[in-house]
C-alpha cells in the first residue's frame, strides 16, 4: 500500500480521494490489483469511515470497483470513456458559457474574473494540484450562472473521473501555464458579453483537453506513437458527433 498522509484544509474524504489519485499517478497503486480499506486507513492514519466515504465517491465516478469481502480495485479509464465524458461536458458547458456571457450579473462577472486570476496565479507557482483546483473553480463559476445545480454536480463527477488522467497528462504533455492560457479567450468573451465567442472558446478548450487526455489513455494502452494522432482523432470524432 502507498504511504500517504492526510493534510489539513479539506475534509478527510476529499483528502482520501486526493491521496489515491497521487498514489495512482506515482505508480504506487495500479489498476486491477486489490487493496483493502483498512490498509488505506492505516496508511493515512485515519479511521475507516472517511476512507470509505472517499472511495465511495470514487466509485460513483467509475474509478473504484468494490469486491465484497475482498477489497477494492482501481478501474482503468478507457479512451472511449474519456471522449464520452468530454462530449457530455461539451453538451453542458458550451451552452453554459453562452448563458454566462448573456445573463451574468455584475457580481457574477466579478466572481468569474477572480477565478480566472486565481487560475493564472496558481499556474504561476507551477503547483499542479492548485492549478487543477482553480481550473475547476472557474468552470464551476461559469456553470453556476445558469443556476442548474444538477449540471454543476454532474460536471464535478465527470471531472473526478478524468482528473486521474489529467494529472499525468498535464505533467508530461502540457505546462500548467498553457492550461491557464487556454481559458483566456473564454473568459474575455464572457466578460465582453460576446455569446458566440464564449461558446466557441469553450468548445475549443474542451475539445483540446479531450484529445490530449484521449491520447494519454491510448498511451496507457501502449498504442504506438505513430498511430496516436490518427486514433485520437477517431475516438474523439465518434464521441463528439452531434455535440
Amino acid at each position: 500500500m502507498p504511504s500517504v498522509t492526510a493534510t489539513t484544509g479539506s475534509s478527510l474524504a476529499v483528502q482520501v480521494m486526493a491521496a489515491v489519485r497521487r498514489a495512482i499517478t506515482a505508480g504506487e497503486m495500479e489498476p486491477g490489483r486489490l487493496y483493502s480499506v483498512q490498509q488505506l486507513a492505516s496508511a493515512m492514519d485515519v479511521s475507516r469511515s472517511p476512507v470509505r466515504e472517499g472511495l465511495l465517491r470514487l466509485g460513483e465516478a467509475g474509478l473504484i470497483r468494490f469486491h465484497r469481502n475482498r477489497g477494492f480495485e482501481i478501474v482503468e479509464v478507457s479512451p472511449d470513456d474519456v471522449a464520452e465524458i468530454f462530449a457530455v461536458r461539451t453538451a453542458l458547458e458550451v451552452p453554459a458559457a453562452r448563458r454566462a456571457a448573456r445573463l451574468a450579473a455584475p457580481e457574477e462577472l466579478d466572481r468569474i474574473r477572480a477565478r480566472w486570476e486565481a487560475l493564472h496565479e496558481a499556474a504561476g507557482t507551477g503547483d499542479l494540484e492548485a492549478t487543477a483546483e482553480a481550473d475547476e473553480g472557474l468552470h464551476r463559476a461559469l456553470l453556476l450562472v445558469a443556476g442548474n445545480a444538477q449540471a454543476v454536480q454532474l460536471v464535478e463527477r465527470l471531472r473526478t473521473t478524468t482528473s486521474f488522467l489529467g494529472v499525468v497528462a498535464a505533467t508530461s504533455r502540457r505546462p500548467v501555464g498553457e492550461l491557464a492560457r487556454e481559458h483566456d479567450a473564454l473568459v474575455r468573451a464572457v466578460l465582453a458579453r460576446d455569446e458566440a465567442e464564449a461558446a466557441r472558446a469553450m468548445r475549443e478548450h474542451l475539445a483540446s483537453t479531450a484529445q490530449r487526455l484521449v491520447a494519454q489513455a491510448l498511451r496507457a494502452q501502449h498504442t504506438p506513437e505513430e498511430r496516436l494522432e490518427e486514433l485520437t482523432a477517431q475516438v474523439w470524432a465518434a464521441a463528439a458527433a452531434g455535440y
